[in-house]
């Protein structure tokens, strides 16, 4: 029986207004056969959906969204669109919307302003009802058919509270105007519905302009690939469409042009300023051979490219993809806010009905219960609530794409927030990843000069892709020495190497895994402490240690100091021989430190600080970190790390710079900070709104809140929580 394979998709969902919406979007989409999982987050505009394929279809999760009133990308049910197509339909949508309501913002303004003037100058009753009519049944009409479209779903929304609210006075004035006398004079009621609608759209709309800015990051990454490349077609250089360009074909940069591809160069030596990819500000040298990236900004040097990888697939994509789908995922603090939601409204209207029911059972008259309905219905803000967690994600993945650094998803950045241990691995993290050959040691009787004797090593390391080997290599190299060709050469995994130079028998390898039957005393060959030691025999006879020193990246000893400044426990593990482990600790302040561990050695080292109670997260670039990244709290890898340790990790460093996680761990609390802010305020703002706009000040202070504040009030509320977390966008960070 072939196992199903589920399909993960992304898409974006246009209309959303708040958190309800995205609630009754995501409980439509669970509804649908074949769907495993959904979630749908407001911050994001965006659904992220698990299901079969064989059972749910495309058209399937189309008609679920667009039955709740909301829209998706033309030609979705058909596959159509990638990641540039679906910021594009996002950011379509945006505009629709803040344009629909600048337009109605704008009528709200002017005939509630029209009202308010009329009914203070006691203009004739049925001038001041068709000026508030302007804006219940004109401008207000989006935010009545939105609410009432939800409360068609069983799943009343802010609009639902706000419709009601407005249309109920509305609907007293109107009656007053008839002469009606038991809902008092029309003025005050119809006031109160004009202005309770136009400090709605007014808020909707700053809200609205202000989340705008924070879901720019992912057009920001697309949009530093051209949109144009030149080619070779029959020997003639063409400028075609990015999206024309295929795979295996060849690209022309010229020099200070955008490089729009990710390619290998076939000819050309140049600098590239990678410095939009992952942050490093210095340009690197580039030659035939080598990679280069799309939106990485060429130097002097005009280079033919050989396309690899074009558009969203290319490295600039990806990352933008992972931001996109980091913007989208939803954290375990937005999870309980969305529980609160879903029976906020319900709640609302509850306590309105018990105001109003008390009001008129204390001998209230009608004009003031209204009032009292009206204004609990209004000031209530359960958008604050849903806007909480979801803008702070927003803004955070963006920001860490800016800082050279990726987050899997929320949860991963909510757990980092929390870490209170550091493991770092030593190799190409907190050092460069490149041995270098520090010196050469000979025995006292020594026949050979130390430059025959490192051109036979580097005769037989030639062969090998171990990283001393080509240390040796390039050690023989810079003396330009000449390196003869080896023969029946043998490498031994984790012991040496062997072979045949000129008529010698070569071998070059551990001290501990060197043959007994060599003549000579390797102790006899002493390295400095902190060398990575290697014995080299020829003919039988240990002729020379080697000792190798893996430099610290110039950042490193920063990066640790910043680590304890956030008062982070540091601890340094690591393969190599724990005297050089040793070193490196000492040199960079680190107390706690292991060598000579196995990649299972690491892992169990996570698993016993863990049972002591502390949080961990292990930063590592090779193959042999990737089982340590999964088993801690927090993964996270660096940018020059092996594929395997980067999907095992919950984060992503884009240049090998070990300085950024100290940002990144600053990043994710301050992140968590915002985000306990921002739900505090909710939470704290809706305690007491909800109180004092049914009039529990009233018996002590003879002071109510009237429904236009308590409007103005709720819309500041959304537009507070957008703005703070905002914040996080210029922020410092460590």
């Amino acid at each position: 029986m072939q196992s199903k394979v589920a399909t993960n998709l992304t898409f974006p969902v246009g209309g959303m207004t708040c958190q309800a919406c995205a609630q009754s979007v995501e409980r439509s989409l669970r509804a649908v056969p074949g769907v495993e999982r959904a979630e749908v987050n407001f911050g994001s505009r965006s659904a992220a959906v698990v299901f079969d394929a064989d059972i749910a279809t495309r058209n399937a999760l189309r008609r679920a969204v667009t039955a709740t009133g909301y829209t998706v990308p033309d030609g979705f049910e058909d596959g159509a669109g990638d990641l540039r197509a679906d910021v594009d339909f996002a950011e379509r949508t945006e505009r629709e919307q803040l344009a629909r309501l600048r337009r109605d913002a704008a009528v709200a303004i002017l005939a509630g302003t029209a009202t308010v003037a009329l009914s203070l100058l006691r203009a004739d009753a049925w001038v001041v009802l068709a000026s508030a009519s302007v804006v219940a049944l004109g401008a207000g009409r989006t935010i009545a058919s939105a609410g009432f479209r939800a409360a068609r779903r069983l799943a009343p929304d802010m609009n639902t509270l706000i419709a009601l609210g407005a249309l109920s006075a509305w609907l007293a004035g109107a009656i007053a105007t008839f002469g009606v006398d038991a809902f008092g004079a029309p003025g005050p009621h119809l006031r109160a519905s004009a202005l309770t609608l136009a400090f709605a759209l007014i808020g909707r709309y700053v809200e609205t302009r202000a989340r705008a800015r924070t879901g720019g990051a992912v057009r920001a990454l697309l949009d530093l690939t051209p949109p144009t490349a030149r080619v070779l077609r029959a020997g003639i250089e063409t400028e075609v469409p990015l999206d024309e360009v295929r795979v295996g074909g060849l690209v022309l940069v010229r020099p200070g042009e955008r490089i729009p591809v990710d390619g290998t160069i076939l000819s050309g030596t140049t600098t590239v300023d990678e410095a939009m990819l992952t942050g490093e500000s210095v340009a690197r040298e580039r030659r035939a051979g080598d990679a280069v990236f799309a939106g990485t900004i060429n130097g002097l040097g005009a280079l033919s490219v050989q396309v690899t990888r074009t558009g969203t697939a290319s490295a600039i994509g990806r990352i933008a993809a992972a931001v996109r789908d980091a913007q989208g995922s939803r954290a375990t603090a937005q999870r309980i806010a969305d529980r609160v939601s879903a029976v906020f409204v319900p709640t609302v209207l509850l306590i309105a009905l018990v105001t109003a029911v008390t009001w008129l059972a204390v001998g209230a008259g009608t004009e003031a219960t209204i009032a009292r309905l009206v204004a609990v219905l209004v000031v209530a803000c359960p958008c604050a609530l849903g806007l909480a967690t979801p803008t702070a994600i927003v803004v955070a993945a963006g920001r860490a794409a800016r800082e050279g650094a990726l987050f899997r998803n929320a949860e991963a950045l909510e757990r980092l927030a929390t870490v209170d241990t550091i493991v770092l691995d030593k190799t190409g993290t907190l050092t460069r990843g490149e041995p270098r050959l520090e010196r050469v040691v000979r025995p006292p009787r020594a026949t050979r000069s130390e430059d025959e004797l490192l051109a036979l090593a580097a005769a037989v390391e030639r062969a090998s892709e171990q990283p001393l080997g080509a240390a040796v290599v390039r050690a023989a190299l810079a003396r330009s020495l000449r390196i003869a060709v080896a023969s029946d050469v043998q490498a031994e995994p984790g012991r040496g190497i062997r072979g045949t130079v000129e008529g010698h028998d070569v071998w070059i390898g551990s001290p501990s895994a060197a043959p007994a039957s060599a003549a000579g005393e390797p102790a006899e060959l002493a390295l400095e402490s902190g060398e990575t030691p290697a014995i080299l025999i020829v003919d039988g006879r240990v002729e020379a240690a080697l000792g190798f020193v893996d430099d610290l990246r110039p950042s490193s000893p920063d990066a640790i100091r910043a680590l304890h400044a956030l008062g982070l426990e540091v601890h340094l593990l690591s393969g190599d021989d724990a005297a050089v482990v040793e070193r490196t600790a000492r040199l960079l302040r680190i107390e706690h430190h292991r060598g000579g561990v196995s990649p299972t050695d690491k892992a169990e080292y996570l698993r016993e600080l863990a049972a002591r109670g502390q949080s961990t997260a292990m930063a590592g670039d090779g193959i042999n970190d990737s089982v340590a990244l999964t088993v801690a709290d927090v993964g996270i890898a660096m940018g020059g790390g092996a594929d395997v340790a980067i999907e095992a990790a919950d984060a992503a460093l884009l240049a090998d710079d070990p300085a950024r996680i100290a940002t990144l761990v600053s990043l994710a609390r301050r992140t968590r900070g915002t985000i306990h802010a921002n739900l505090a305020w909710a939470f704290g703002y809706n305690l007491v709104a909800l109180p004092v706009a049914a009039g529990v000040l009233q018996p002590w202070t003879h002071w109510s809140l009237p429904p236009q504040w308590g409007a103005a009030a709720m819309a500041a509320s959304s537009v507070l929580v957008v703005l703070n977390s905002l914040r996080l966008r210029w922020t410092q960070l460590a």
